[in-house]
């Protein structure tokens, strides 16, 4: 699989095709007001699905759907931001390693994505 990274916009696209199939942004009132439900921009996605990789999408009968390629090129993008976040709680639990009990607090709440790694370093008293 050839390696695509993706800009904010293009994997937030990525991201509700993966949840479901949306409309075609072409102009019409119904697709343009289901869009806006969802809190997308059809002149944004228009222009989005101009400047997103062949092969990622495809629009038939009105419809935006995810192909294969652009799910797995999703799911590679989530599971290496994961593995940056994995790696920054690591590199805290190495340093704060002697502060057992909020350490352990820190890392849980970090892992669950409610405390950010800079907020930990903050709690532990400590610098990144």
């Amino acid at each position: 699989m050839p390696y695509i990274e993706l800009n904010e916009e293009q994997h937030r696209l990525l991201r509700e095709l993966v949840r479901s199939n949306l409309p075609s942004p072409d102009g019409r009132e119904a697709a343009s007001t289901l869009l806006a439900a969802r809190g997308l921009d059809p002149d944004l996605i228009r222009r989005m699905l101009a400047a997103l990789p062949v092969g990622l999408v495809r629009t038939e009968a009105g419809e935006i759907s995810v192909t294969a390629l652009g799910a797995a090129v999703f799911y590679r993008a989530e599971a290496e931001e994961l593995e940056i976040l994995l790696s920054r709680i690591a590199r805290f639990a190495d340093v704060h390693g002697r502060g057992a009990g909020r350490l352990a607090d820190c890392v849980r709440d970090m892992a669950q994505g409610a405390l950010s790694p800079e907020d930990a370093e903050g709690l532990m008293g400590g610098r990144p």
